[in-house]
């Protein structure tokens, strides 16, 4: 993927965050442990649900159950935003989820997560992701990759700033 270039927001007012490379943003959303997922549902009214994330692969990788709201939602419309708030910016991916099947890729998932929230270690078996206390392996989970579209910044200190990275 090549890297995207930082663009001033047109409106409103506010000066690029210079300071902000996309590798920077990019490891802010690879290492912040909270990430808060809006949808829409059925009838386009937003829902916005925290979410245990992990960056792989130029993505955020989110796992949920089958049946949740926020997995409904994806099916109907898989267009969402994934914000990741911080002490001195605040970073808004929009893009596409995509269901995660490889079995590959879902291991690799799984593998990050521990690191990040060390209480949680989902378990892939058959291709399937499931959350530990599932020791039946009755309640298979949906794993979502959001691959960004467009990434906002937004700063916090002197004022407002904010940047957009379009790829």
């Amino acid at each position: 993927m090549a890297e995207p270039v930082a663009e001033r927001l047109s409106s409103p007012g506010g000066t690029p965050l210079a300071a902000l490379s996309w590798t920077d943003a990019r490891t802010r959303l690879s290492e912040n442990e909270t990430y808060l997922l809006a949808t829409s549902g059925p009838d386009g009214r937003p829902h916005v649900v925290p979410v245990l994330g992990v960056w792989l692969d130029g993505a955020v990788c989110f796992n949920t159950g089958r049946q949740a709201r926020k997995a409904r939602a994806l099916a109907r419309n898989d267009g969402c935003a994934v914000t990741v708030p911080g002490d001195d910016v605040d970073l808004v991916l929009e893009g596409t989820a995509h269901l995660v099947r490889d079995a590959d890729r879902l291991q690799r998932v799984a593998d990050l997560f521990p690191a990040k929230y060390p209480w949680w270690h989902p378990v892939v078996r058959d291709g399937e992701f499931y959350d530990p206390a599932d020791t039946a392996l009755s309640d298979p989970r949906y794993v979502f990759a959001v691959v960004p579209a467009t990434v906002f910044a937004f700063g916090k200190e002197k004022g407002f700033s904010a940047t957009r990275w379009r790829f």
